[in-house]
């Protein structure tokens, strides 16, 4: 007991700290819930059999509560997910990329790329590494304004041989201050007022790239 107390207690510090690590935290909890119906622990409790009984429905009302909300909201969704862009991405890494090719771009695609093609990727979601989170500040140099020369190396030192460029990340703004550009000139002053990077891209990428794969969202750009 004392094992699973101190456990559970670690396991809720992680879930405090990164959301994502619930997933350790929510099975323990349950685990050590149980606990509630041990005669050996609860043994005074039991003897009171209406109170022990009483707690025990309390406990499972307040549970449901939310969780017959969460479970209808889930079940209320109608519809299916479409997203022919990005199959025709997939489709065109497994045809005409050797398996061992190295990939880059936006995280959630990236972990769509690996899922699907088993290619070798720089960069993920599980952005909590700080040495991931440097990575893919580098692959995210396509969307700054620096020179292309300067997003090549930067592609270059991580070994990759194709990057994946989205209009939408380079278009899309929010509200002022909030696109991708607007948001590296905080990082990089040094080259504010340039054209962004991802236009050039999209534009002229010779002699540093070479666009092999482009549909009116993805640009796969090889490296030159």
């Amino acid at each position: 007991i004392v094992y699973h107390t101190f456990q559970l207690l670690a396991f809720t510090g992680m879930a405090v700290m990164v959301m994502r690590l619930k997933l350790f935290w929510t099975p323990h909890l349950c685990l050590y819930s149980s606990l509630l119906v041990s005669p050996r622990i609860f043994g005074e409790l039991r003897a009171r059999p209406n109170i022990h009984a009483a707690a025990l429905i309390l406990l499972l009302a307040s549970m449901a509560w939310q969780g017959k909300a969460n479970i209808d909201k889930q079940r209320g969704i109608i519809g299916e997910f479409s997203n022919v862009q990005q199959e025709e991405l997939i489709e065109w890494i497994n045809n005409h990329t050797p398996p061992d090719a190295v990939f880059a771009g936006a995280m959630p695609t990236m972990a769509t790329v690996k899922l699907c093609t088993l290619r070798p990727i720089v960069n993920h979601p599980h952005y909590e590494d700080a040495g991931l989170r440097g990575r893919t500040k580098l692959v995210y140099s396509m969307y700054s304004r620096k020179p292309l020369a300067q997003v090549k190396e930067n592609l270059r030192s991580l070994g990759v041989q194709y990057a994946v460029l989205e209009d939408s990340w380079c278009v899309k703004r929010t509200k002022p201050g909030c696109s991708m550009p607007e948001i590296w000139d905080l990082e990089d002053q040094e080259n504010q007022g340039k054209p962004p990077a991802c236009t050039e891209l999209k534009k002229n990428p010779q002699p540093y790239f070479k666009p092999v794969f482009r549909n009116n969202v993805y640009t796969v750009l090889k490296l030159l």
